[in-house]
């Protein structure tokens, strides 16, 4: 972490005058009851001068600057590029020595300087170090530097120097008295332990802190009186001084072993709290680094120097050794445990995969469950309800995470809803046909396998997370129904009549609505299926109820469209325009009854087309002068004939109406009236005519 070199501080100048402290006072013979005490005048100290600064020449700067661009390394900078301040903050760091730090980092390729140490360097920093007020020369740098190194993980980097250098300097100084001793090594050791604890436990690892004290030396030849009392079964003894320094180093060593208790009691005997697994991997991964762990910890008690720590409170007769040895024993059963569970879900990985969902759910996951059952059964650690129970959510976690990455939002968001409203489909489906098997197996086989254990299993744990999966699914669906209804991707027709104009422009503004509130979903794409982030649920709330908003808009739109609709056809036009909109439930009923509307309009014309034959045959009845009828009549049949075939075309696409039966009903007996009416004419004619 750091290189040191031997330090020869520099003397600074004092001060050419001396402050006296001692004034001198004059006997006087005043009685004190007249004049009270006498008060003595403030001193006014002054402040020793600042020592003066070095000067230097153009050259001796140069020169230390690149003796500090000499001692800083970076992997990526070999020319040494800095950038425009750099230099001048190293030569400031030089002429004012009051500056006790000078730091050196890398940032975009250049080196940067400042005289503190920085705040946030990632690919960490070297530094200089001096006393207050140590003059740096050209002749006396090399030889005086105290420099060094962070990495960009400064707890890691603070451990090694502490662990490797400075732990091992102090432990064998002599400088400290014997008086502290004691407490600086305790705290020392104290520290360090705690330092490795939150450098390596992120990484899943259990690293015992060994001492570097002259151990062995010092307990070379125990002899039995100072075993007795190295352990205060003689307290009244008068220890002599080494005696006593054997007996704090035998209490510092105990200290460390019932930390290294700790750390192995917790790795070996507590349960961890299992968080949620997020697949059948992530669950062999958790024991792989359970089993390195483990192994590394085997390794670390065959280390020479635990042993030899070991031995020396053995014979001692300390009570830690007992429970270490109970301990360093469980490592090699947990050992077993590790090895044989991942033998089984090494099996169980190599299944899921192979696991095709949603594709194929039904084989595949009969085919997991099933092994899963097999594990369940032959598996001494996942006999237990939880553990089998953690790998039955391990497997609900694979199901989600493979449909998730069968499912693709920019399609479904964006270029084609129906395409993702099929894929959608598909997952919903091999979600409910996982509950399915799920049931069928718990019910109908675990009976067969062994009739005396019973499948405790919580099912609302294991289908936790399909369960929200699936309404998630149903969210994005609705999504899709959403953009196939008011989306560019199926466009409307243009709309006819005289307002055509202005419907248009009402539609686009319900286009763009739809479009500003997609695009917020589109945003946050990312945590829809994030199934443990509750801000979707925010989201889609307001995604629904601007869709109402819009669909009210719509239903505002139909009606005011209809109100100027006057004949069958221009109603059938509008239906046409809006055909698209029958896709959704809410808008498929209002359509309905519009499409009622233009059949009421219908019925009308067959009405109105039956009182004008009537009225014509009336007329010509008691006209004396005879026209032709058959003429009145067989257009008036035609008009019905083709007022019939543009509704029964319409029929094809738009569907059927309640009220079609007695409409096409009434239009049969007018029309078979007017053709009645119009054979009788004609025999009338003929026979008139004769």
């Amino acid at each position: 972490m750091s290189g040191k070199k031997e330090q020869k501080p520099e003397i600074s100048k004092k001060a050419d005058k001396m402050i006296d402290n001692h004034r001198e006072f004059l006997d006087m013979d005043t009685d004190e009851e007249d004049f009270g005490p006498q008060e003595s005048p403030e001193v006014e100290e002054e402040l020793p001068p600042e020592p003066e600064k070095p000067v230097f020449t153009e050259r001796d700067l140069i020169t230390l600057v690149q003796y500090v661009k000499d001692l800083t390394i970076f992997f990526s900078i070999d020319d040494k590029n800095s950038n425009e301040n750099c230099d001048e903050t190293i030569q400031e760091y030089f002429k004012n020595p009051s500056h006790v730090v000078l730091s050196i980092f890398q940032k975009e390729n250049e080196l940067y300087a400042v005289l503190n140490i920085p705040n946030y360097t990632p690919k960490g920093f070297v530094y200089f170090l001096r006393t207050p007020w140590q003059v740096y020369t050209p002749e006396n740098f090399l030889s005086t530097v105290l420099f060094g190194s962070i990495s960009g993980n400064i707890k890691s980097s603070i451990l090694k120097f502490m662990e490797s250098m400075y732990a091992p300097a102090m432990l064998r100084s002599d400088d400290c008295t014997s008086f502290i001793r004691d407490d600086v090594f305790s705290n020392l050791h104290e520290f360090i332990i705690r330092l490795s604890e939150e450098v390596y436990k992120p990484m899943g690892l259990t690293t015992l802190y060994v001492p570097k004290e002259n151990i062995s030396k010092t307990f070379l030849e125990p002899s039995e009186k100072i075993d007795c009392f190295l352990l205060g079964e003689d307290i009244k003894t008068i220890l002599l001084e080494e005696d006593e320094r054997k007996r704090k180093i035998v209490d510092r060593l105990e200290k460390i072993v019932w930390a290294w208790i700790k750390q192995i009691h917790r790795e070996t005997r507590v349960v961890p709290s299992r968080r949620k697994i997020e697949g059948i991997q992530e669950e062999v991964n958790y024991w792989n680094a359970k089993h390195l762990n483990l192994n590394y910890l085997k390794t670390q008690l065959l280390n020479p120097e635990v042993r030899s720590i070991i031995d020396i409170l053995r014979n001692l007769r300390s009570v830690s050794v007992n429970k270490f040895d109970e301990l360093a024993r469980h490592i090699k059963e947990r050992l077993k445990e590790t090895l044989s569970n991942l033998t089984y879900l090494n099996i169980l990985l190599d299944f899921c995969k192979n696991l095709t969902v949603p594709e194929n759910s039904e084989n595949s996951i009969t085919e997991v469950l099933l092994l899963i059952l097999f594990i369940w059964t032959e598996s001494p650690f996942y006999r237990d309800t939880n553990n089998i129970e953690t790998l039955c959510q391990a497997f609900s976690s694979q199901i989600v995470h493979q449909c998730k990455n069968y499912i693709k939002l920019d399609v479904a968001l964006e270029s084609n809803p129906e395409e993702g409203m099929k894929v959608l489909k598909k997952c919903i489906f091999c979600c409910d046909i996982y509950k399915v098997i799920y049931d069928n197996l718990m019910t109908n086989v675990v009976s067969y396998i062994n009739s005396d254990k019973k499948w405790d299993v919580n099912k609302t744990e294991v289908f936790n997370k399909i369960d929200t999966f699936k309404q998630r699914c149903y969210d994005v669906y609705e999504i899709c129904e959403a953009l196939v209804l008011f989306g560019r991707y199926n466009k409307i027709g243009l709309f006819g009549g005289t307002r055509g104009i202005e419907y248009d422009a009402y539609w686009r503004e319900i286009e763009n609505i739809f479009y500003e509130i997609l695009n917020e979903i589109i945003a946050v794409r990312d945590i829809i299926f994030d199934i443990t982030n509750s801000n979707w649920l925010k989201k889609f709330k307001r995604f629904k109820y601007t869709i109402l908003q819009l669909e009210n808009m719509i239903v505002n739109l139909i009606n005011d469209i209809f109100k100027s609709v006057k004949n069958i056809e221009e109603g059938i036009e509008a239906i046409y325009t809006l055909q698209k909109f029958k896709k959704r439930d809410s808008l498929r009923e209002i359509l309905q009854n519009k499409w009622m509307q233009v059949w009421t309009i219908f019925n009308n014309e067959i009405e109105y087309c039956y009182t004008n034959a009537i009225n014509a045959s009336k007329i010509y009845e008691l006209s004396e002068q005879k026209t032709d009828i058959n003429v009145n009549m067989l257009c008036i049949s035609q008009y019905l004939k083709a007022q019939y075939n543009i509704m029964i075309n319409a029929m094809d696409w738009i569907g059927d109406c309640v009220i079609e039966q007695c409409t096409l009903q009434q239009y049969r007996h007018v029309l078979d009236v007017i053709d009645k009416r119009r054979k009788m004419f004609n025999t009338y004619n003929t026979y008139g005519t004769q």
